[in-house]
């Protein structure tokens, strides 16, 4: 090796090794603050909590994000994926960490253990981290019940009651009649356009950058995680009401439920498979166990085990 080549490699190797001090110093224990996000929702925004010196948990912490490599989060699977961890010292420089699901066991407990109780964790879904965190969750998919409730909804002066009764068919993979959306996730798998649109953006092919909200471009979103309530602003959003799979001219949608948690929209593509979007992670077409979905309500869809019905998307569809 000669001279000059010598010297190049080693000006990498002191670049390389310059980013690495960075990113720890960035995780030094002195004056950092650190901001957690815990990956378990996909229509709503994750909850995330700050962990400061006054933490019970900040030691803990802090040894747990520096010992060991960043792992993937887990986008395969619905409901709990991982945590994201930013860290911000004393003199503004931030570093990023990912710890995916099911992969170091001591330290997602830790993560899960500093989020205060202000941020308000149900019991619920503390206990399916947990269980995910040990490796004891269901292995196999879940059955859904499916929502038989009437919604009610205020469309401008009027109120209107739907039915959302569902009717199990048998199980065929069919066509969209006019509904151009194409499973195309280059759409929607690049950083700014996949962290800022979740499953109702993906779902009604509406890429607002908005995290969009059932409701909210009505100005009354849904208040509680029932089918009930989320099917309803779904509808104040100007979407179709449908007790079948069949939207005529209009694109096919699901929402699935997981009771008192969280909510998902599944879309039929124009093959006649399904597709979806968890909140920020990629969008995929298959469920978590891997399947092609060719039936929302059949599909393993993980905690979401209510199917609340079925939508269509037209023209007077608006998200926000």
């Amino acid at each position: 090796m000669g001279r000059t080549a010598e010297i190049r490699c080693l000006l990498i190797l002191l670049g390389f090794n310059l980013c690495v001090n960075l990113v720890q110093a960035a995780f030094a224990n002195v004056g950092v603050k650190y901001q957690v996000t815990l990956n378990v929702f996909s229509g709503r925004e994750n909850p995330e909590w700050e962990v400061d010196e006054t933490n019970s948990m900040y030691q803990q912490l802090s040894w747990a994000v520096n010992s060991e490599r960043p792992t993937d989060i887990d986008e395969r699977h619905m409901g709990y994926q991982g945590f994201v961890v930013r860290a911000t010292n004393a003199h503004g420089q931030t570093a990023w960490k990912t710890v995916g699901r099911y992969t170091s066991r001591r330290i997602e407990s830790i993560l899960l253990k500093s989020c205060p109780s202000s941020v308000g964790l149900s019991p619920q879904l503390v206990n399916h981290v947990n269980a995910a965190i040990l490796g004891q969750l269901p292995q196999t998919p879940q059955p859904k019940t499916v929502s038989k409730a009437h919604v009610t909804y205020n469309n401008e002066e009027d109120t209107i009651s739907v039915s959302i009764r569902q009717h199990f068919l048998v199980r065929r993979k069919r066509q969209a009649q006019m509904c151009a959306t194409r499973f195309a996730p280059e759409n929607w798998n690049y950083a700014s356009v996949q962290r800022r649109n979740n499953c109702y953006n993906y779902a009604t092919n509406m890429q607002t950058n908005t995290f969009a909200q059932p409701g909210r471009a009505s100005g009354r979103r849904y208040t509680q995680t029932t089918p009930q309530d989320v099917y309803a602003a779904s509808l104040r959003d100007g979407l179709t009401p449908l007790s079948i799979p069949d939207a005529g001219r209009e694109c096919l949608i699901a929402l699935v439920i997981w009771p008192g948690e969280d909510y998902h929209y599944l879309r039929l593509d124009n093959d006649g498979t399904w597709s979806q979007k968890s909140g920020r992670t990629r969008a995929r077409n298959t469920d978590d166990s891997g399947f092609t979905i060719t039936d929302p309500r059949m599909a393993d869809t993980g905690p979401y085990t209510v199917f609340a019905g079925f939508l269509g998307v037209g023209p007077n569809a608006n998200i926000r």
